[in-house]
């Protein structure tokens, strides 16, 4: 019988640290990436709001985790364009 990732339990520390660290070094290559995005703390404030939004969405399609990749942080981008701190 196997076990679906739903029935697993909540994340360990150790395994929320890992997924928290992944997501920084995602966000920080796009920074290098992307030459137009002003980073600034609001910015960085702003785009992660983005992030745990769609990590909500993906837990309620039934993923255990999920861990932006770039390709996320340019969709965030995309989103809140409107919304970043211009230099």
């Amino acid at each position: 019988m196997r076990v679906s990732q739903t029935q697993r339990g909540p994340l360990s520390q150790r395994e929320q640290q890992q997924i928290r660290r992944a997501t920084v070094r995602a966000y920080f290559g796009f920074c290098d990436e992307c030459s137009t995005y002003p980073h600034n703390l609001t910015n960085y404030l702003t785009i992660m709001g983005w992030i745990d939004e769609r990590r909500i969405e993906m837990e309620a399609e039934g993923r255990r985790y999920w861990v932006p990749t770039d390709w996320d942080f340019w969709q965030a981008l995309r989103d809140c364009g409107d919304d970043l701190v211009k230099p």
